[in-house]
């Protein structure tokens, strides 16, 4: 993330590049760096993702990474459709 860069554009830059990585590679992690909880929702303000999410990203396949950043797609991209 550059400092100009907010989360959100980060993790979507990450989004649109792991779209060209083959089905059968390992993804690149969503971690932003921005490891905080949402108090009203159970996922990180950085990545999105749930704390089981987090703790089972090196154990997962790269279909289930796929899986998470398919979830991750849809939110980066309703988020930038409303602002």
């Amino acid at each position: 993330m550059t400092p100009d860069q907010t989360p959100w554009q980060s993790l979507r830059q990450r989004w649109l590049q792991i779209q060209r990585v083959p089905d059968n590679q390992a993804l690149v992690s969503p971690c932003m760096s921005v490891c905080i909880m949402k108090s009203n929702a159970d996922e990180c303000h950085g990545c999105l993702r749930s704390i089981e999410e987090i703790a089972r990203w090196g154990m997962s396949t790269p279909q289930q990474q796929r899986d998470i950043w398919q979830r991750l797609g849809q939110k980066i991209e309703q988020h930038f459709k409303a602002t």
